[in-house]
């Protein structure tokens, strides 16, 4: 009974860490660092003892062994009051010397997370000191090597660094809190032949000892511990300026075809930022560096962005890949982020809000209006679709990483967008030009933004910050219109209907209308005051509208609830993009043949998107009919995509006989796995079979179609699929980390049952893969036995789990527990549990023992006396 409720603990532990998963569209921030460690309580910017002038970074990477060796030099001054104690951040780092010049160092103290240093006397606040640490790590996080050794293609090898939200005090001793600036250098040794990338300017590069390549990066102006970044290895280059700026990009060779699709927009970007800012670019260069693997979509490090290889992309994708988003989000940090910077995680929309709304105004600058506005669409529907009424501005986190999320980028962006939609587009330029020139290279929190605002603007914005950033949620408006022809006042009766509490609040904001008259050129606007549950309002028009709009502009972040009648609809299908995005999503089964004719001629493909998503929602034969004949005609992507998905949710076998007839044809990759995984619905059709074989046996960027190939496999769970998805699976192949989970889970459903003659092999397989040295392989290994539920695997599970694992959260081992807690919930009888549990018992009681005394030693202080 006592494992039981282990195991349920995790899975609750597993809950509550992942509840808020969250993709930011423009930089995949759902490939961000998972938490590490819970920790209760508000969170506060920490106390600054001392002021850091400078620190630098001596390295030596091991690729072999995954291990870094060096030293850190770090000057600073006490800030006001004598230093008698100095704590650093240091997570299992093995320390073996520290010194200092200007103080006399006492003692030091390594414990699993700090380095303690204690100095003979006081260092009073008029001093510098200088201190020298020694350190040597094989870090679980912060520092991440990627090598054949571990699966990675030869000439690919890179180590890399990601330091938000706080990782790099796994790798080398520091202050590793946002609220502290300082200059910084890094300096890494390398074998001949890689390169080695940090932040500012190149001071040299010439050959070092033992065989190896010096690397001397000098950052002259303060940043922050967090954007400190070193990336060596092996980089196929492309080289561009803007203006005078030296610009880069660098990706693993294996992907040198893809570099050019992901530069294309970089000098674009500063451009426009530079201009729509008003504020000049800050650094020295601006170089991205490509990761195989990466953590993150991408990382803001001052002067070298880092990005995820698994972006990268073909041509032939058309516009369902582009990497301009993630350039210009990242891009934007360079000023929103990096050259003023949060003082703590509850004030992280500075940064992610800001990067996130500048993208959207890149893609207008790049695309248009229409493409602005379905930008700022989809992030509404992201807020919405979170339900999430926690404040932006948000204390009661248990790790920094749970503030990345809907709060921080779509929300966020969308506060932005309601600032500059209530000042115009000029104060609000002026707002932000002066918020950054007054606080260049400072920390800033929202009510250093509130006060520029206010002091520019000269209108309050209390009651506005109050109700988007320190109190949640989102208004949702039920709107009514009626016309009364004597008096010839239109009536708009608004309610607000979130549900209240003490951080969701009744909404007080403008809530712009619109009337389009006849015989008037342009529509009738007029702006509602709204802030109470129910109100209404008159307006006095020349005629009976044709048309009411209500956020016309769209200029609000809020769930409007709003079907206009019969003849309104008609006429705000012929409107604006948005207005015809709303019109669409009320169409029914009285407007098929009008919904065909929008998803073959409507002018952007989202709105023709969405009445394929209409037509599929009805399913009726005219709308399946209009579906099919609109399939042949979609000449952009994302709209030929969208008739994909509806036809492959119809399963009807004219629509399965159209994607094959497309199949044969399209020559868009993600289109067409898209296809194939649609074949999941046709188990036993001899043609489809081989199609599956032949796609699972080939070799596509990325293993996109063997993936979809996988996934179809799957939902035919025809279990004689086992061993060729596990034959792929053994040869070399090009699925991305972040899809191997997939596929392990595949293989394990389609070998889950006993019969299965595979399921020996499948079990051994995965089980391998336990100890695998990339942990999302290790992570995916552990799920998938949970998925084939052989009992057989327990005892292997059950071994890991016996061995401590600390207070950190770690994904395995939580990926394990759950496994083990699906096979005992899977068995047949009390009594085969017994049975098993009596086998590991003995086993797991050692490896416990084991485990405590290991524990032991590893919290047992080092201690250096001088």
């Amino acid at each position: 009974m006592r494992t039981h409720h282990a195991f349920f603990a995790v899975a609750l532990l597993v809950s509550s860490v992942h509840a808020d998963s969250f993709q930011c569209r423009h930089c995949e921030k759902h490939l961000l660092p998972q938490p590490i460690k819970l920790v209760a309580g508000r969170k506060y910017a920490r106390d600054r003892r001392i002021d850091i002038l400078h620190l630098k970074l001596d390295v030596t990477p091991d690729f072999a062994k995954r291990t870094v060796a060096g030293t850190t030099v770090m000057k600073f001054k006490p800030i006001a009051l004598p230093l008698a104690r100095l704590e650093l951040d240091a997570v299992d780092l093995n320390i073996t010397e520290v010194k200092a010049d200007g103080a006399k160092v006492a003692e030091h103290e390594v414990t699993n997370e700090k380095l303690n240093i204690t100095f003979a006397t006081p260092v009073t606040p008029d001093s510098e000191v200088t201190l020298m640490i020694k350190h040597s790590a094989q870090p679980e996080h912060g520092l991440y090597f990627r090598t054949p050794e571990m699966g990675y293609k030869q000439g690919d090898t890179q180590v890399w660094s990601q330091g938000e939200a706080e990782l790099h005090r796994f790798w080398f001793p520091s202050y590793d809190y946002p609220n502290e600036r300082f200059t910084s250098e890094v300096i890494c040794h390398v074998p001949k032949g890689m390169t080695a990338v940090s932040n500012g300017t190149l001071q040299s590069e010439k050959p070092g000892k033992d065989g190896l390549v010096t690397f001397h990066w000098l950052q002259n102006q303060p940043h922050v511990n967090y954007l400190i970044a070193l990336a060596a290895g092996h980089f196929h280059k492309l080289e561009d300026k803007a203006g005078k700026l030296p610009l880069a990009l660098l990706v693993p060779p294996s992907h040198e075809k893809q570099a050019a699709n992901a530069f294309t927009d970089t000098r674009k970007i500063i451009d426009f930022y530079q201009k729509e800012i008003g504020v000049p670019f800050a650094w020295d260069k601006y170089w991205q560096v490509y990761c195989l693997d990466f953590i993150a979509g991408g990382m803001e490090n001052t002067s070298c962005t880092f990005e995820a290889a698994g972006m990268l992309f073909n041509a032939d994708t058309e516009e369902l890949r582009t990497l301009h988003r993630l350039d210009a989000h990242e891009t934007a940090h360079q000023w929103f982020g990096d050259l003023v910077t949060c003082r703590d995680w509850a004030h992280l929309w500075l940064n992610e809000g800001f990067a996130s709304y500048y993208t959207i105004l890149y893609e207008e600058q790049k695309l248009g209006k229409d493409a602005m506005n379905y930008s700022l669409w989809l992030e509404a529907d992201e807020v919405f679709r979170s339900n999430d009424t926690r404040p932006i501005v948000w204390r009661d986190y248990a790790d920094p990483m749970q503030q990345f999320d809907s709060r921080a980028y779509p929300k966020g962006a969308w506060v932005l967008h309601m600032l500059r939609s209530q000042l115009g587009a000029d104060l609000f330029r002026k707002c932000v030009k002066t918020y950054l020139e007054r606080h260049r290279s400072g920390i800033v929190s929202t009510d250093d933004l509130q006060d520029v605002i206010e002091e520019v603007s000269g209108l309050s914005f209390d009651q506005f910050f109050d109700q988007w950033l320190h109190h949640g949620g989102v208004p949702e408006f039920k709107v009514d219109h009626t016309w009364d022809a004597a008096s010839k006042l239109a009536k708009i009766t608004v309610r607000q209907t979130q549900k209240l509490s003490e951080q969701v609040r009744l909404f007080r904001m403008p809530l712009p209308v619109s009337f389009q008259v006849a015989g008037q050129k342009e529509p009738l606007r007029f702006t509602m005051d709204v802030s109470k549950e129910v109100e209404d309002f008159h307006f006095t028009l020349p005629a009976q509208p044709e048309l009411v709009r209500i956020d016309p502009d769209y200029t609000v972040l809020a769930k409007i609830t709003f079907t206009p009648p019969g003849p309104m609809l008609d006429k705000q299908l012929a409107s604006d993009m948005i207005g015809r995005l709303l019109a669409v999503r009320s169409l029914n089964r009285a407007h098929i043949a009008k919904l065909g004719q929008i998803l073959r001629e409507d002018k952007f493909h989202a709105v023709r998107a969405e009445a394929a998503k209409v037509l599929a929602k009805l399913g009726e034969p005219d709308a399946r009919a209009e579906l099919i004949k609109s399939s042949a005609n979609q000449k952009h992507a994302h709209a030929r995509r969208e008739v994909v998905r509806a036809l492959a949710s119809l399963h009807t076998p004219e629509s399965r006989e159209t994607l094959w007839k497309m199949a044969q044809t399209e020559k868009n990759p993600d289109i067409l796995s898209l296809i194939i995984e649609s074949w999941g619905a046709r188990p036993g059709e001899p043609e489809v079979t081989e199609a599956l074989k032949k796609h699972l046996a080939g070799s596509s960027y990325q293993g996109a179609l063997e993936l979809a190939s996988i996934k179809a496999l799957r939902a035919q769970d025809d279990e004689s699929a086992a061993p060729l998805v596990l034959a792929r699976l053994q040869q070399p192949h090009d699925l991305r980390g972040r899809d191997i989970g997939t596929a392990f889970d595949a293989l394990a459903f389609l070998a889950r049952r006993p019969t299965n003659a595979n399921r020996d092999a499948v079990r051994d397989f995965l089980s391998e893969k336990l100890s695998d040295p990339r942990r999302d392989w290790r992570v995916a290994a552990a799920k998938a036995l949970g998925t084939l539920r052989d009992p057989k695997a327990l005892g292997l599970l059950d071994l890991m789990l016996a061995i401590s694992g600390g207070d950190r959260i770690d994904p395995v081992r939580e990926a394990a527990a759950k496994a083990a807690q699906d096979i005992r919930a899977s068995l047949e009888s009390p009594a085969d549990l017994k049975n098993l549990w009596d086998r590991v018992q003995q086993l797991q009681k050692k490896s416990e023992d084991q485990a405590k005394e290991i524990e032991a030693l590893k919290k047992k202080p080092q201690t250096a006396k001088k």
